[in-house]
């Protein structure tokens, strides 16, 4: 979610000059990096980078903006997510199962743990079950299927539950409603992941979802907290798009100019993505609301 353009940006608006960018960098990637070249992540979400700058931005990104859950949870999150990722595990399936019995254990047994440490468990159970939707939708298991997006879904939502009850306790370490948005982006896709793609944005529950929630409203808080979010623009303009809601839409088009004044261009690909032009979704938006953008 955090491409290198906003993590830089990111960084940036910490009150980072440039000298203190390079001197940072240098400390990392003894070779440096030349300005221009940080200058141009800085501004160009379609410039492609190498692995070595991609590292080291990753590293003070992390430093700066360290995760604000415990270090043995998140240590746990890294450790499923290597696992599910790896695809010369023999036994990776029983072992996701294996470790899925003991997470559940550890949350039945943490009702009186800190908050976010029990936030990011059930975030951890969720991702378990989220990760199955793509295999069980293509075998066509459909009970599963439904079972495991609900248990998904319900986990998701304990994990925001608890962020919030955090949140209004005014203890350390604080929140950003980026944070909070990734665990409401999460449960979006399990809405989005059962369905077959081309399906998707015609299907009632998602349609039901977006309407009834708060996605919306709270990826625009993210905008005005991040302007430099462009994802989270282009995500807020293509689910406006596709519930028809036209000052919506041009909210977050206004949005994603600002992040970038590439994305004027609706033509414009920036790293990773299509053109809004190419992309079906945004047909809508295109039609009712961006036609002196074409």
């Amino acid at each position: 979610m955090a491409n290198l353009f906003s993590k830089i940006n990111r960084l940036k608006n910490q009150g980072w000059t440039w000298d203190r960018f390079l001197f940072e960098i240098e400390q990392q990637l003894p070779a440096g990096l030349e300005e221009k070249t940080l200058k141009a992540h800085f501004r160009q979400p379609h410039r492609k980078s190498t692995r070595h700058v991609e590292q080291v931005i990753q590293t003070l990104h992390n430093n700066a903006f360290p995760s604000p859950f415990p270090s043995d949870v998140e240590g746990m999150m890294r450790v499923y997510s290597n696992l599910f990722k790896c695809k010369k595990h023999v036994s990776k399936d029983q072992d996701i199962i294996d470790l899925s019995l003991f997470i559940k254990e550890v949350i039945e047994q943490s009702s009186h743990e800190l908050l976010l440490r029990r936030a990011r468990l059930h975030w951890l159970y969720a991702n378990m079950h989220f990760d199955q939707l793509p295999s069980l939708r293509a075998g066509h298991h459909k009970h599963q299927l439904h079972a495991t997006q609900q248990t998904a879904i319900e986990h998701y939502n304990y994990s925001l539950t608890l962020m919030d009850e955090h949140i209004k306790t005014d203890n350390k370490p604080n929140l950003s409603e980026f944070t909070l948005y990734k665990a409401r982006q999460n449960v979006l896709a399990c809405y989005l992941n059962v369905v077959q793609p081309e399906k998707r944005f015609n299907d009632e529950n998602v349609l039901n979802y977006l309407k009834q929630s708060d996605f919306i409203p709270r990826s625009m808080t993210v905008m005005v907290n991040e302007p430099y979010q462009w994802v989270v623009a282009r995500n807020g303009l293509r689910f406006s798009s596709i519930t028809k809601h036209k000052a919506n839409c041009i909210w977050f088009f206004e949005s994603l100019v600002k992040s970038s004044k590439f994305f004027s261009d609706l033509n414009y690909t920036p790293l990773g993505y299509p053109a809004i032009a190419d992309s079906p979704e945004f047909n809508w938006a295109i039609d009712h609301a961006l036609q002196g953008n074409q």
